[in-house]
């Protein structure tokens, strides 16, 4: 049994580590590690499902989107039912590549598997905005704020929206609120941000 295997024990600290480090923002270490946990072959289904996704979060975050999308791919391969994958294929293929379809087809998926999955209602916003549904665009950011109203990513996305439909004022007080809500280690990169900038939030 695999849960007896010495291996599996070393490839869970590997594993944990690696989400140690993704925690903190280190991810091209945290990339690495998932690479490790993954290639022993020592994993659960489920393990490889959240290794896999979480590598492509890093690995989105380094840039490297076609390696991201893989991952995210191969997480639902290994766990159909996982809906941060689902949810991540959404973000990934919205922002990255532009496919509005297959997008909205991924996190429509991840909110029949959850329906309570706040950050999968701002991704579909997100994706309701790139197809011009500005109506259901905005729907779906105050329902994944409602939702979550501390999650700085939903925040910051809700702020963006806000400024691309020229709402400058309800765009600075949620940029605000998500910059004010994201962990201390994301300030020093949101202050490089264009749009943070412009709305002088940082300072």
């Amino acid at each position: 049994m695999v849960a007896h295997n010495p291996a599996y024990a070393a490839q869970s600290k590997d594993l944990e580590f690696a989400i140690e480090l993704f925690g903190e923002g280190e991810y091209a270490a945290a990339m690495n590690f998932f690479g490790l946990a993954i290639s022993d072959g020592a994993l659960t289904t489920k393990q490889l499902a959240i290794a896999h996704q979480l590598r492509g979060v890093a690995r989105s975050k380094l840039n490297k989107h076609s390696l991201a999308l893989m991952d995210h791919r191969k997480a639902v391969v290994w766990n159909p039912d996982y809906v941060d994958g689902w949810s991540s294929i959404c973000f990934e293929t919205a922002t990255h590549f532009k496919d509005p379809d297959l997008a909205m087809t991924a996190c429509n998926r991840a909110l029949a598997l959850d329906p309570t999955h706040s950050i999968s209602y701002a991704r579909r916003g997100g994706v309701w905005a790139l197809m011009g549904e500005v109506a259901k665009a905005e729907s779906d950011y105050d329902q994944a704020v409602r939702r979550s109203p501390g999650n700085w990513e939903i925040l910051f996305d809700q702020g963006q929206f806000f400024h691309s439909q020229n709402r400058p004022a309800e765009a600075k007080k949620t940029l605000t609120r998500a910059y004010e809500a994201a962990p201390t280690w994301m300030h020093t990169y949101l202050a490089t941000l264009p749009i943070i900038q412009e709305y002088g939030i940082s300072k």
